[in-house]
């Protein structure tokens, strides 16, 4: 009869985690997976969109074009002017699983395949604000493993660690004071450049 080999119970390494960042501390953020202050993050974000070739907002639909919660008018008010001081388009993501097989790149963010929105239009910089985070972790993780565009995650919650710049706990006043930050800097640029051109 043959013996039997019998081994010793052993741990085995689990599965890896989903993100191997840990999601920012309150009043931090992720900036290329280093946790920085969220005021300094501020400053990456709009030095980021103003370097930007071709920048995009991408928001929620029922934010930007209906009115189902009782802030949206305000919130759509600075999401736009927050759009016109970035130099981008505003692209509504719904809250809906889009209709297969059509995909209207042109005109709506498919939450499953922001990519191709982004390789249809050439788009460099993306920002997302208020997006559900299911929606917004698989956007993001297509988005950062099929394109080479740079990505911002302005999250009212936890963050998102596919994003190469993520701030939590954004709400409508963190927005206004990234459009504050973004107009100086721009006021600022064309500044130097006319006293560069005297």
């Amino acid at each position: 009869m043959r013996d039997r080999q019998t081994e010793d119970y052993r741990w085995l390494a689990g599965p890896e985690p989903v993100a191997q960042v840990a999601h920012p501390e309150k009043e931090m953020a992720l900036v290329e997976g280093e946790m920085v202050p969220a005021e300094e993050a501020l400053t990456e974000i709009a030095q980021k969109i103003i370097q930007a070739k071709k920048p995009m907002l991408v928001v929620p639909a029922r934010i930007i074009m209906w009115s189902w919660e009782e802030d949206a008018p305000i919130k759509a008010k600075a999401l736009r002017e927050l759009a016109d001081a970035m130099g981008a388009e505003i692209r509504p993501i719904f809250d809906v699983r889009p209709e297969y097989p059509i995909a209207r790149t042109a005109v709506e963010i498919n939450p499953f395949h922001g990519d191709l929105v982004i390789a249809h239009e050439d788009y460099d910089v993306v920002v997302f604000y208020g997006v559900e985070c299911l929606y917004a972790d698989v956007a993001l993780k297509i988005i950062s493993q099929g394109t080479k565009c740079y990505t911002i995650a302005l999250c009212g919650k936890l963050g998102h660690v596919d994003a190469s710049i993520t701030l939590r706990d954004t709400g409508i006043e963190r927005v206004k004071k990234l459009t504050e930050i973004i107009r100086t800097m721009r006021q600022r640029d064309r500044a130097e450049k006319y006293q560069c051109a005297k």
